[in-house]
């Protein structure tokens, strides 16, 4: 009965013709309603349609499987390209510089691990032009020399290796020697300048480049600074310890000298 009277005041309060009570009880009243009402009609909707088959779903999964192929093939293509345009935008300055290098770019693909001296396999082979005796170098400076070439590949001794020989000079003050690994420096990634004269001027700090003796390498070619001088324990001569500029230890990618003008 209360329920009654209240319906009917309300319905009395809003045929009195008063906005706000008619405004009232129809937000408090009807949209609630409403909003049954749409949710039913909804729900109905939904219990209408009828389910796809499994041959339907089968054909989407599949289409969705195709498109997620599809994006991550051109994600990696992405990835690719980006690289590739890394790889030759680090590589620009070398060739401005040196308009008579031949450059084959290359990646790290291998490391010997129980080489002492962080050789390297590259990416690159004779099928691009590489040469047994090709100099190596990051835009930081020189890596090493190719010793071993396979069509699709290529292997490197580094700056650190004891059997590599690199005519190098001081920057500063022309003082001359030859870069050779040491054993007992190569895990701080250190090399030596050896064959110091004993009238030599370097100093700790000095810029150490390849001085084209030999025709092997080309000059010019950073290589480190001078870390520290000493005399060889070996030969009595002095010799100067160098910290190289790329460490060969983490190089992931390179610039073959395939030819320059000698």
């Amino acid at each position: 009965m209360l329920t009654i009277v209240c319906i009917f005041l309300a319905l009395a309060l809003i045929t009195s013709g008063n906005s706000y009570v008619k405004g009232f009880f129809t937000s408090f009243l009807l949209t609630p309603l409403q909003q049954v009402a749409a949710g039913g009609t909804t729900a109905a909707g939904d219990a209408l349609t009828p389910p796809k088959s499994l041959e339907e779903l089968t054909e989407e999964n599949k289409k969705l499987r195709e498109e997620n192929k599809r994006l991550t093939d051109e994600l990696v293509d992405y990835y690719d390209i980006k690289n590739r345009n890394e790889e030759l935008n680090r590589f620009y300055n070398i060739k401005a510089e040196n308009q008579d290098f031949t450059l084959v770019t290359a990646k790290v693909i291998g490391r010997d691990p129980l080489e002492n001296f962080y050789g390297m396999t590259l990416d690159k082979g004779s099928v691009d032009g590489v040469d047994k005796d090709d100099p190596v170098m990051t835009e930081n400076g020189l890596v090493g020399i190719v010793s071993e070439v396979s069509p699709k590949s290529c292997r490197v001794i580094t700056i650190l290796c004891p059997d590599i020989q690199v005519g190098v000079a001081d920057k500063k003050t022309d003082d001359n020697g030859v870069l050779s690994g040491r054993a007992e420096l190569s895990d701080k990634g250190y090399t030596v300048m050896n064959n110091l004269s004993e009238q030599n001027k370097a100093e700790t700090g000095d810029i150490v480049v390849t001085s084209g003796y030999g025709g092997i390498y080309p000059d010019n070619i950073k290589i480190g600074k001078i870390k520290e001088l000493s005399s060889d324990p070996y030969t009595s001569m002095p010799m100067a310890v160098i910290e190289p500029y790329e460490d060969v230890r983490t190089t992931g990618s390179v610039a073959i000298i395939t030819d320059f003008d000698k």
